[in-house]
């Protein structure tokens, strides 16, 4: 069993993929409303080229979705929760503190849950932007993220 945070950085690396990919359908739409007519009537000769491309592309990003969603639900199997913490600590260090709550099955075959918390300073350049904008606007100096539930909404845009 890899260790739970490979786990998460697998996950992450497909949340983002995910996000890429959950504007395939509204591309696609585009493409049959907009694209797919033009080619019929401007170069009906390419217009089945451009169709056989989208449908190809098609089949490759729903491929990806899949397996997106299954890696996803393999990590949430033992992630119960993962919440990011930023802490501004001086106007060019924060505090960046992930604690994650995993199931961990012991030699016995139990499973317990055990709760990791990991804490490092970080520069103010690799703050998110949303969370440098409300300190520098609103003198915010903390930011938290439920990880685990934007990436189970992300998965829900996913058909």
């Amino acid at each position: 069993m890899p260790e739970p945070i490979t786990l998460f950085l697998i996950a992450a690396i497909g949340g983002t993929i995910a996000s890429a990919i959950v504007f395939w359908d509204k591309i696609l739409g585009w493409a049959e409303n907009n694209l797919f007519p033009w080619f019929d009537k401007h170069l009906p000769t390419v217009a089945p080229h451009v169709r056989n491309a989208f449908a190809k592309l098609d089949k490759a990003v729903i491929n990806v979705r899949r397996q997106i969603k299954a890696a996803w639900q393999k990590v949430r199997d033992y992630l119960l929760k993962q919440v990011v913490k930023l802490e501004k600590k001086t106007s060019r260090v924060w505090v960046k503190t992930v604690t994650s709550w995993v199931i961990e099955k012991l030699e016995s075959g139990k499973p317990v849950i055990k709760e990791i918390r990991t804490e490092e300073e970080v520069s103010v350049d690799e703050v998110p932007d949303d969370v440098r904008e409300e300190w520098l606007r609103r003198q915010k100096t903390t930011s938290e993220v439920n990880v685990t539930k934007t990436r189970d909404q992300e998965m829900s845009y996913i058909n």
